[in-house]
């Protein structure tokens, strides 16, 4: 068993901590949330900091000897500035930890997002897709360049996996269920492509990565799942096992989540076949219809 440490343990860090605890690994973690806190203690944990990642103030309370981390903190909130001290200070502030370390880390894996993917008219996107794209948003920016650092640190990890995330769903985070409810009205084209993923299946993902042995596997992956689907052909099966009347779309509104970040949604494919190679991975929820149906049937 590893000893594995976990920076950010929000909606995905949690699920995480209760996957790595239950299968014999002994699990730190940092927070910034004093009741997330209290809880992971109430877990088991073999250590629990309360701590701002983007600070040095945890670099020296960090106990045990770590092999394997995870970097799944989520943004600090306030827009652009969130993004900026979680995403990449925080980033930085991990490898200059890590580069103080008597011996490097055998596995780092980084959650960033698909988002840093521009337009690609309903195209598929690989992981190289990126390779002659300028950043499209100065929140894909930011992302990009907190990937740079791993890249450019590389030698302090073993491994690294960056695990580029779709849009994270699943019980008590069901955003587009909430949405259908509370709304007639959705902003943006039905004709867009969703690409989504289980929060269940991203924690799949990472005790794969957990697992490699050698540094062959090192890179960038798409963690999607297997079918990505227009958004009015999701809303509509949806509005059906609700029961409800589907909500129409208006390309003019501008949501109040892509507002905040300075972006709108784009129309894409994600493919996941580097990962499925690579690690022999099997999805749990392989389409949104498996996922939303154990969550409705949770709710009713």
């Amino acid at each position: 068993m590893s000893k594995v440490f976990i920076f950010g343990c929000g909606y995905l860090g949690m699920r995480l901590a209760d996957a790595l605890i239950e299968a014999g690994h002994e699990v730190g973690a940092l927070t910034k949330n004093e009741l997330f806190a209290n809880q992971l203690r109430a877990k088991g944990m073999a250590e629990v900091i309360v701590a701002r990642l983007e600070s040095n103030s945890w670099h020296d309370q960090i106990s045990a000897d770590y092999t394997k981390v995870v970097n799944c903190v989520s943004s600090a909130g306030n827009g652009l500035s969130g993004y900026e001290s979680s995403y990449y200070q925080g980033q930085a502030s991990i490898i200059q930890w890590a580069k103080s370390k008597l011996k490097s880390i055998e596995s780092y894996i980084y959650t960033s997002s698909t988002s840093v993917y521009g337009e690609n008219k309903g195209a598929w996107v690989e992981e190289y897709s990126l390779e002659e794209e300028a950043a499209h948003s100065e929140a894909a920016e930011i992302l990009r360049r907190s990937e740079d650092l791993i890249e450019a640190n590389q030698s302090y990890f073993e491994n690294y996996f960056i695990l580029r995330l779709s849009g994270i769903y699943g019980p008590e985070r069901h955003y587009l269920l909430n949405q259908m409810q509370s709304s007639h009205v959705f902003a943006g084209s039905g004709d867009n492509f969703m690409n989504m993923i289980h929060v269940d299946d991203i924690v799949l993902g990472i005790m794969k990565m957990i697992e490699v042995k050698g540094a062959s596997a090192s890179g960038i992956y798409n963690l999607s799942d297997d079918y990505p689907t227009k958004k009015e052909v999701v809303v509509e099966w949806l509005s059906g096992k609700l029961g409800i009347e589907a909500p129409g779309f208006d390309e003019e509104l501008f949501s109040q989540r892509h507002a905040s970040r300075k972006t709108r949604t784009k129309n894409r494919r994600i493919t996941n076949a580097k990962i499925k190679k690579a690690l022999g991975l099997s999805l749990r929820y392989p389409s949104y219809k498996e996922g939303y149906s154990q969550i409705i049937e949770e709710l009713s």
